[in-house]
C-alpha cells in the first residue's frame, strides 16, 4: 500500500519522523552532545538500513517506510519516559547521580508493545 506512493513524499516521511524523534528526544533530555549525536546516528544508522535492505532484496520504498515506522514507534515508546529523562539528566547535570536508573517495567513494556506494533503495521503496509 505505501509502497505504490511515490518515493518523494517517503523521502519526506522518513525526513519527518527523523526530525519530530529528535526533537522531542532532544527536548526530554537536554544535553547538548546528544542533541548533536542522535540525528547524526539516526541518520548513519537509516542509511546502513537502506542499504542493507537493499542488498536482500528490499526495494527503496519499504526501507523508507520501515525506517520511518521505527523513528514513530520509537518515539511514541519513550512517551512515558520524559519525565525520568528530565530527572536523570538534572542529576547527572548537578553531578550527584552516577548509578544506574530503574526503569518500571510498566515503561518497558509500553515501549516494546509500541516499537514492536508500529514496526508491524509498517511492514503490513508495505505489502
Amino acid at each position: 500500500m505505501l509502497t505504490s506512493v511515490p518515493v518523494g513524499w517517503l523521502w519526506l516521511l522518513a525526513v519527518a519522523s527523523t526530525a519530530l524523534s529528535g526533537c522531542m528526544l532532544g527536548s526530554w533530555i537536554p544535553l547538548r552532545k546528544f542533541r548533536i549525536a542522535y540525528p547524526l546516528i539516526m541518520v548513519v544508522g537509516g542509511a546502513g538500513l537502506i542499504g542493507v535492505c537493499r542488498l536482500k532484496g528490499m526495494d527503496l520504498t519499504a526501507a523508507l517506510v520501515m525506517y520511518s515506522c521505527a523513528h514513530i514507534g520509537l518515539t511514541l515508546g519513550l512517551l512515558p519516559q520524559r519525565r525520568l529523562f528530565r530527572e536523570v539528566s538534572e542529576r547527572w547535570r548537578e553531578g550527584g547521580f552516577t548509578g544506574q536508573v530503574d526503569v518500571p517495567r510498566r515503561y518497558q513494556v509500553f515501549f516494546a508493545v509500541c516499537l514492536v506494533g508500529v514496526l508491524l503495521a509498517g511492514f503490513a503496509l508495505t505489502r
